[in-house]
């Protein structure tokens, strides 16, 4: 029996222009009606959370951001795995060393930070409401950092990730974005990962990993996929990695299909599906 859903947002519920579709959103209200729980564990921080469709927060008030390293429940926002600022800044002189090309920015969560070599990124990020600052001005201060963002001229964010891998700073490295796409990659604590935030929510509510299931579809989402009992891939596996798992053309068809695995027995079914 499937008690608690974890689904990603951007690409696997929420498609391009910020449409989710009633044939997904649908058997998630269908879940949540017969006591499954339900929580979205996006790579978005708790700031960038203000534009998605109201759809979102009608399903689910438990949002995990930042790629695990925080959540936001009931509108409050916590840091559960902050990146220390040394080690951001260890890491970024290790990674400028194999890559002059690299360019760093840096979340808050609620805030956002950015080198000179990172604005010629045409990211809203940098716009006028964000620091402009060198690295260590950026990672110094009393505010939690959650993610460092790093972007290279010449490497895609696969390269660039296996560049930051090869390392071995222990830090957690991902990318929300496709393998040859242009980055960000994210470099976030050791205890932050879409993995790690679901096993802290299934240990906390006392649900085993096989009572679960997630959907999601890049390779952020690869800790959350193995966490689980099932882990599934919507729409067309965008690196190999993905393809160790099932995989179904949207979260509300996979929740058709598989019904009998979450949805309560009505009485007038004598107990039984």
């Amino acid at each position: 029996m499937i008690r608690v859903v974890f689904c990603d947002l951007d690409g696997t519920l929420v498609r391009p222009r910020g449409l989710v579709l009633d044939a997904d959103a649908a058997p998630l209200r269908q879940a949540t009606a017969s006591g499954v729980r339900l929580v979205f564990v996006t790579g978005r921080p708790a700031r960038c959370l203000s534009d998605l469709p109201p759809v979102v927060g009608a399903l689910s008030r438990h949002v995990v951001t930042s790629n695990g390293a925080s959540e936001v429940v009931d509108g409050r926002t916590r840091i559960l795995a902050p990146l220390d600022g040394r080690r951001a800044r260890a890491f970024a002189d290790a990674l400028r060393e194999a890559d002059p090309h690299v360019g760093f920015a840096t979340e808050f969560e609620t805030a956002f930070g950015f080198e000179p070599e990172y604005a010629w990124w045409p990211a809203t990020d940098t716009g006028a409401d964000a620091t402009r600052a060198e690295l260590p001005e950026l990672t110094g201060g009393a505010r939690p950092l959650t993610k460092l963002l790093c972007r290279s001229t010449k490497l895609n964010a696969g390269e660039l990730a296996e560049r930051a891998e090869a390392l071995g700073s222990g830090l957690t490295v991902t990318y929300s974005c496709g393998p040859e796409d242009g980055g960000p990659v994210e470099v976030l604590s050791p205890l932050a990962s879409k993995g790690h935030a679901v096993r802290r929510v299934l240990g906390e509510a006392g649900v085993a990993p096989s009572e679960a299931v997630a959907f999601g579809d890049r390779a952020n989402d690869l800790p959350m996929l193995a966490s689980v009992g099932t882990g599934v891939v919507i729409g067309a596996p965008v690196e190999p990695r993905l393809a160790a798992f099932v995989s179904a053309a949207s979260v509300g068809e996979w929740l058709v299909t598989h019904d009998e695995r979450w949805r309560v027995p009505h009485p007038s079914d004598g107990g039984a599906r």
